[in-house]
């Protein structure tokens, strides 16, 4: 039990889920830890996971599969759980099997100062040009 306990405080996924699969019997005799076993197990990937993202801007879900250790329809479900909690920016692009991380509005913001650059240049070109004629 206290090497789950010291696998969990360390966010080591791998060697949780070794704990948890070759005791489980002595694990699940606890009615408390069975009440929980999924919740801690979710909160240890959540870690893992977001210190995994980390450094990447857009990573694939597969590969974040494998370094979990689940399918990749539970990363997704994950995913969509860190987003919609706002944990993590970005969004996931299911076609190519991706998370792209950031705020998309970012962008929009961009391109809308980039319109209002655009009105402002082409009233000045108006006013110099009813100065000039």
């Amino acid at each position: 039990m206290t090497n789950l306990i010291a696998a969990y405080q360390r966010n080591e996924i791998i060697e949780f889920e070794k704990i948890l699969k070759s005791n489980r019997r002595t694990i699940m005799d606890d009615p408390f830890i069975r009440n929980y076993i999924e919740d801690l197990l979710k909160n240890v990937r959540t870690q893992v996971l977001l210190k995994l993202i980390k450094p990447y801007t857009r990573i694939r879900i597969p590969f974040i599969s494998k370094e979990l250790n689940v399918p990749e329809k539970d990363v997704e479900q994950l995913l969509v759980s860190l987003i919609l909690d706002n944990r993590i920016e970005g969004h996931i692009d299911q076609v190519n099997r991706l998370l792209e991380r950031g705020d998309r509005s970012k962008g929009m913001k961009k391109y809308t100062a980039i319109d209002k650059w655009n009105t402002q240049l082409r009233s000045l070109y108006q006013a110099v040009s009813n100065r000039v004629s």
